[in-house]
């Protein structure tokens, strides 16, 4: 059996159990799933602040995972936090959602809208994202529906309702041929999407999740030319990071 850690990349637990049932409705024949939230942090990450205040828990579970056979990790997070610090510090592929949707929505049409949650800030952090991946061009629009992750779950239809608002003009005024629902926290709202609008729509959880089963399937891992060890030097950690020590 091939084991696949996702990293909650927060300090809540909060429909972990949703969600991981949901997950495992699309897991790959052969595979299981570890779900390990972090001890410390905030409840949702929706600003370069929230990002870096959980990145070195996030990096400790990382380094944790080398004891724990694992064939492939996800930090489950759109923005994809410390993905690329977490790369040079394993063996193991390291997957972010938000990598996985828009590599993936750009096999699938043209021009593709993000269509996201958070604050006032959220739409740089995925424009920021997009941008580091080079896929400006590709970009029609980053749409928000105006809750913050933590609001999410409080009406659900009021949720599917701004989601399809904010997809049809995606598609309507700004071109986009491909949706890409903006937070793993949107998990299970896709499929219904789908249908009310006629075009793709990506679940970047799911997205990640097969991106995984990929990499594990075919032996890859990530380049340690991109991605080489850091130096070997003197750090002084935290207790809490104790696992970084040797890093």
């Amino acid at each position: 059996m091939k084991k696949i850690l996702i990293i909650n990349p927060t300090a809540s637990d909060l429909g972990i159990e949703f969600y991981e049932e949901y997950l495992n409705k699309f897991l790959g024949k052969g595979f299981e799933i570890c779900i390990k939230s972090l001890k410390y942090g905030p409840y949702s990450l929706e600003s370069d602040f929230d990002v870096i205040l959980a990145s070195p828990f996030i990096i400790n579970e990382i380094k944790k995972a080398e004891t724990g056979d694992y064939n492939a990790i996800i930090i489950d997070c759109f923005l994809n936090p410390a993905i690329k610090a977490a790369r040079e510090i394993t063996n193991i592929p390291v997957v972010g959602p938000g990598e996985a949707s828009i590599y993936l929505a750009c096999m699938l049409g043209e021009k593709f809208s993000i269509i996201g949650v958070g604050g006032p800030g959220a739409k740089k952090e995925y424009i920021r994202l997009v941008r580091s991946l080079g896929l400006l061009d590709r970009m029609a629009s980053v749409r928000t529906i105006g809750l913050l992750v933590l609001e999410l779950d409080e009406d659900k239809k009021r949720t599917f309702n701004l989601l399809v608002e904010a997809g049809r003009r995606a598609i309507e005024e700004d071109g986009a041929d491909v949706l890409i629902l903006g937070c793993t926290g949107l998990v299970g709202y896709a499929e219904d999407l789908q249908k009310e609008l006629k075009v793709p729509v990506i679940d970047p959880a799911l997205a990640a999740l097969k991106f995984a089963e990929i990499l594990s399937d075919l032996n890859l891992c990530h380049s340690k030319l991109t991605y080489p060890e850091p130096s070997k030097k003197p750090r002084i950690l935290p207790p809490s990071l104790k696992d970084l020590e040797e890093v």
